[in-house]
């Protein structure tokens, strides 16, 4: 049902692995590494292959969760649609009925 919304990034000098939300981790973004305390730096351009990794990782995490988002709110507004036909035809239905046991009751 939930997408995790982290990624695993791999330092470049311990090699560790740690992981870091999705929305965070961009072109531009430095985190430190919990181990060796080294700074990593996101990068488009970088040589290094964890980087890109993690980049690529990062935007296919925050595509899959807007996909999921909006899905959601589609199925919210789908449910909300159905629920206030229903609510109207119920109402329309009393409305009727209320009205014909009156008249019938006042002859």
């Amino acid at each position: 049902m939930g997408t995790d919304d982290t990624v695993q990034i791999r330092c470049s000098r311990c090699k560790s692995k740690f992981r870091d939300k999705a929305r965070r981790v961009r072109s531009g973004y430095s985190r430190q590494c919990p181990d060796c305390e080294c700074m990593v730096f996101f990068e488009d351009g970088s040589p290094n292959k964890d980087i890109h990794a993690a980049l690529r990782e990062a935007e296919r995490v925050r595509k899959a969760l807007r996909e999921e988002e909006f899905e959601k709110t589609a199925n919210r507004a789908a449910s909300v649609e159905r629920t206030d036909g229903a609510d109207t035809v119920r109402a329309v239905s009393r409305g009727q009925m209320g009205r014909r046991s009156r008249s019938a009751g006042r002859s």
